[in-house]
């Protein structure tokens, strides 16, 4: 197959992914009961074409599919444990319906990985559908504002403030390290440009978590740029600051007798992180109920309203008195994983995520490689590490139908792909492989 239409396969491919991942079939339509539990019968149809143009992007790249496959065994093994789960979930409909749609998610996923022959261009089509994702959110906020923005925040095309801050942190950290890539001055500022429209997003979601998250992306990005300008001197006063910023806790925490509750409320303003502490303790009970095999995969919430694992609680509390349906998560995605397959396969699955960051970070580093491919290493692992930090208070950790679960999958499997185009390079060239 020509080069040509190869490579416009594979954009169309990734384009196709992002779409489907971060606006979907049914935008601003807050999904109901009935269709969280049956699913959607057009993001079925759309992830199987998508699966078709994977597996042809797959056939013409077969050279590095097999490396691919043997460099994500643990990944391939927490999807299969998924799978597997059905066997002893209490609802194996649901689990085999679920966990069967994560594996066709990653087939795609596998597509568009071992399509990437060139990092800078990787990055560059995320650059594109992130800013295009971020200005059809602006677009649905002028022309329906009555339902893309919420009392406490502008929701965009999505149900919650949270999964849209979570698009505008992800969005921002794109728009970052593509724009440390750029090499020419009209791209710097258009990624500049990007830059602004999604901090300006994630600004009006007002989502916190989010809004934090980013704002220590930023700072850990600033900190690398930085001290790859400054040398060893600016990483000592940076390791200074940061001593000194830990004392500084230290003496906080110590002033107020070491109260853990009271030092949660003057750092976010709420020690029970907006009453998710009753919710974390009632999933951490539900997890030690199966903790080494869990209740199977997506077969604990959103699992019709007679079966609501709610309804087990005595009303009385904010939790109990909650209607049926309305949580679907444990918002940590920890305990949301654990109640799904378990402990060891929880553990598991947080250890593929943590090596693919670090490889990622590690490479990123490496002054053999051209700036481009840099900046697309740096934007894998700073996302890995986010959606690490992410999923202690929302559920994404190889979570069904999840944005960010979605793209971490194919962060994974992009940073391996980073790794075989590296060592299919000549000695001498894998800037050039990679940039």
């Amino acid at each position: 197959m020509p080069g040509g239409f190869s490579r416009f396969l594979h954009s169309l491919l990734t384009y196709g992914f992002l779409f489907y991942t971060f606006i979907g079939t049914n935008p601003i339509d807050y999904r109901p009961l009935a269709e969280r539990v049956d699913g959607n019968p057009a993001s079925r149809v759309v992830v199987l074409v998508l699966l078709a143009l994977a597996v042809v992007v797959a056939w013409t790249n077969r050279s590095a599919l097999v490396p691919c496959l043997k460099a994500n065994v643990g990944l391939f093994a927490v999807v299969g444990f998924c799978l597997a789960s059905v066997l002893w979930s209490p609802f194996p409909d649901l689990a085999l319906r679920r966990a069967v749609f994560q594996i066709l998610v990653t087939g795609v996923a596998v597509g568009i990985a071992v399509g990437v022959t060139d990092l800078r261009r990787f990055h560059t089509a995320i650059f594109i559908g992130m800013m295009t994702v971020v200005a059809c959110n602006f677009l649905a906020v002028a022309a329906w504002p009555s339902l893309t923005i919420a009392d406490n925040g502008v929701v965009g095309l999505y149900a919650q403030k949270n999964p849209a801050g979570a698009v505008a942190m992800i969005a921002v950290v794109c728009a970052t390290t593509w724009t440390i890539g750029a090499s020419r001055l009209q791209s710097t500022m258009v990624g500049l440009g990007g830059m602004a429209l999604s901090a300006l997003f994630l600004v009006l979601t007002n989502s916190k978590t989010s809004i934090g998250l980013a704002a220590l992306a930023l700072l850990i990005i600033a900190v690398f740029v930085l001290a790859e300008k400054g040398g060893p001197r600016f990483v000592l006063v940076v390791v200074f600051g940061a001593l000194l910023a830990l004392a500084g806790l230290l003496t906080v925490f110590a002033a107020i007798d070491f109260d853990n509750a009271r030092l949660l409320e003057i750092l976010f303003g709420d020690a029970s992180f907006t009453g998710r502490d009753e919710l974390w303790a009632f999933a951490l009970r539900s997890c030690l109920e199966r903790p080494w095999l869990g209740h199977g995969y997506g077969a604990f919430w959103d699992v019709g309203l007679t079966n609501d694992p709610l309804r087990s609680l005595e009303p009385g509390t904010w939790l109990g008195d909650v209607d049926p349906g309305i949580i679907n998560q444990a918002h940590n995605g920890y305990l949301d994983l654990w109640l799904q397959i378990g402990l060891p396969a929880t553990v598991v699955a947080t250890l593929v995520v943590l090596a693919a960051a670090l490889s990622a970070g590690r490479r990123a580093l490496l002054r053999d490689l051209d700036r481009g491919a840099r900046a697309a290493l740096g934007m894998l692992a700073a996302l890995l590490f986010l959606h690490l930090l992410h999923n202690s208070t929302e559920a994404t950790l190889f979570a069904r139908g999840v944005a960010f679960a979605n793209l971490a999958i194919l962060c994974i499997l992009v940073t391996a792909q980073a790794q075989f185009l590296a060592d299919a390079a000549p000695r001498g060239e894998r800037s050039g492989a990679e940039g």
